[in-house]
């Protein structure tokens, strides 16, 4: 336990130090991400994978966009459906997310859940984006991005987990963009088992 407390550790100075970088650069973030989910995923090799798939999940998350840079800050809401269905360690997912600039984005992706103890999970993941700018920040042309980043969840007994995303998106200068500025998602998410929510409603 105590080496993957220290993997944590790393990582989490890792993104901290991208984001705090000043002035703040997509490059920076890019690479403090990269970093970081390298060391999840290198100390994620020597653990076993569940030999069962997990739940399937409905998240939701909101927070504030662009609060790195602060160019065209605004708030964002996001809902997601992760898949408890393994491809080797990874898990497929899918959202939608708006901000309050009329900025709207869809994406899917992959998830890697690292435990942490019982309570403890800690998720790197990347997704494609298809992005539609409305009256927020412009972040290039064609609107195909990349968003990579953290999930910090602490996991309650009916497997429901609250926590905290870090996330970039940006065209990452691919298809020849010279604009790139990027962004960042900073958000409180919330995630529960598909069953449980079901058999919530049911009670209703």
């Amino acid at each position: 336990m105590l080496h993957r407390l220290t993997v944590s550790c790393c990582a989490a100075v890792v993104l901290i130090a991208g984001a705090a970088v000043t002035p703040a650069r997509s490059d920076d973030v890019v690479n403090a991400i990269a970093i970081a989910s390298g060391l999840v995923v290198l100390e994620s090799l020597f653990v076993d994978t569940p030999d069962h798939d997990e739940p399937d999940f409905v998240a939701v998350e909101g927070g504030a966009f662009d609060p790195v840079r602060a160019q065209d800050e605004s708030a964002y809401f996001d809902a997601e459906y992760r898949s408890g269905w393994f491809i080797w360690k990874f898990k497929p997912f899918g959202g939608i997310a708006a901000t309050t600039n009329g900025s709207f984005w869809g994406y899917a992706g992959i998830r890697l859940d690292t435990y942490w103890g019982r309570r403890i999970i800690v998720t790197p993941s990347f997704a494609l984006v298809g992005y539609d700018r409305g009256n927020g920040k412009n972040l290039g042309s064609p609107p195909l991005l990349g968003r990579s980043g953290f999930d910090f969840q602490y996991r309650f007994d009916d497997d429901s987990r609250i926590g905290i995303g870090f996330h970039h998106m940006s065209n990452g200068k691919a298809l020849g963009q010279t604009l790139n500025p990027g962004t960042e998602l900073v958000g409180i998410t919330y995630s529960v088992p598909v069953k449980v929510l079901t058999d919530t409603i049911a009670k209703w």
